[in-house]
């Protein structure tokens, strides 16, 4: 089936896909953050006041997406939807109205709960569960969602601030998830009950035959998600440390703040890029293909840090960043659906979501630690290049097993 035709047939589906991605960008540090003068300041909070209240909040989120995150495997997935979006709205109506800190914090909690954590994470795990050939052009698909946010939504905030308080703003986005999106993402999944059906039989007549099943303490115990888990976490953890710390490198490297900005578009377009292609690639030959090389263009681009100080090697290095943060948001589901199989794919992802969540709350933290300490932006990135590269050579191995797995089965 071409891409065209793929597109067609499935609008509905991926619209769902979409819907989420896009609504997930509400919980999302890059737009929680546009509001931070105005929280501080209405809250009398410092930056590090702040900082710990909206550190703590995400860590609280990870740990609750562990469980959260299992029920879209046994929930009918309208419901799950209706619900995580319905927590999105209450979470932003809080925000909206909190008269202190502390709801504040709650209210920050829900956010990257039900926004950043599991509206992602409804929408990766429904289309690696629900599309099998094509599971590759689904990820790579609904995924637009992030850059698409990312490239709006300031702008049109900065519009809506012009004649609205932040609260009104808040107000305005718990009324709209309640009254525009949550009715447009159930109208999209009009029909889901037949696919689900579908994908009933087929599991049961393949676990028939394989008997196999699934726990998160058997996941942790498994030589392929051990070695597959660091790879998939370096990403989100370098390119989270990089972000939250560019002033520091941009003052080691003599680069300026605009430089910075205009080099972000690198970021952003060498994603979408490597999305779309690692989609095609793994609907056409396997995650295996390309799942040992996708951590190392990240690993050349921490090099690139370490050693070069020209105005080039700012968007070369967020460029190559932009690879593996592209590839991996479409490669990792694929991997763990292919390896685990799709019944337990909520399980999986909560888990790793929690991690990654961790991981990178983490980052910022540890990269500060080490600059505080005398360690220099080069020495942290040689530092960071060593492990991504050996993360790389881990998942070798179950890349390998991947590529035979499907060259067994003839596809």
């Amino acid at each position: 089936m071409n891409t065209l035709t793929f597109l067609a047939q499935n609008a509905r589906f991926l619209g769902f896909g979409l819907a989420c991605t896009l609504a997930s960008n509400f919980g999302q540090t890059f737009f929680i953050a546009l509001f931070g003068d105005q929280i501080r300041a209405e809250f009398a909070l410092t930056h590090g006041a702040f900082g710990s209240l909206y550190g703590g909040a995400t860590l609280i989120s990870a740990g609750i997406i562990l469980w959260a995150g299992r029920l879209i495997d046994r929930v009918d997935l309208r419901l799950y939807a209706g619900g995580v979006l319905a927590g999105l709205a209450v979470s932003s109506a809080l925000l909206a109205v909190a008269p202190g800190w502390a709801l504040v914090g709650l209210a920050f909690i829900g956010l990257r709960l039900f926004g950043q954590g599991l509206l992602r994470h409804t929408a990766m795990v429904s289309m690696a569960r629900y599309f099998d050939a094509a599971r590759g052009r689904a990820m790579s698909v609904v995924g637009l969602g992030y850059p698409m946010a990312e490239a709006t939504f300031p702008a049109a905030l900065v519009i809506i601030l012009a004649s609205f308080s932040w609260r009104e703003a808040w107000g305005g986005i718990a009324l709209f998830t309640i009254a525009v999106h949550l009715p447009l993402t159930l109208w999209l999944l009009k029909g889901h009950g037949v696919r689900h059906a579908a994908l009933e039989t087929k599991l049961q007549e393949s676990e028939n035959e394989t008997g196999q099943d699934l726990t998160q303490r058997s996941l942790l115990t498994d030589w392929r998600f051990q070695m597959i888990v660091p790879a998939s976490l370096m990403g989100p953890f370098v390119m989270t440390g990089l972000f939250f710390h560019q002033l520091a490198i941009a003052e080691t490297k003599g680069w300026t703040l605009a430089l910075l900005a205009a080099s972000f578009p690198a970021f952003a377009a060498m994603s979408v890029a490597a999305s779309l292609i690692t989609g095609w690639v793994v609907d056409r030959f396997g995650p295996g293909s390309v799942l040992g090389l996708f951590v190392q263009p990240l690993t050349l681009a921490l090099v690139v840090v370490a050693t070069l100080d020209q105005t080039w090697a700012a968007p070369l290095y967020l460029a190559l960043g932009g690879i593996t943060t592209g590839a991996g948001s479409v490669l990792i589901s694929a991997a763990w659906a292919e390896t685990f199989g799709v019944r337990h794919l909520g399980q999986i992802r909560s888990l790793t979501s929690s991690i990654a969540v961790l991981s990178t709350a983490l980052a910022p933290v540890l990269m500060g630690w080490l600059l505080d300490a005398g360690v220099g932006i080069p020495a942290i990135a040689w530092g960071a290049a060593a492990l991504t590269f050996a993360t790389g050579l881990l998942i070798l191995s179950p890349a390998r097993e991947l590529r035979e797995k499907r060259a067994a089965s003839g596809k």
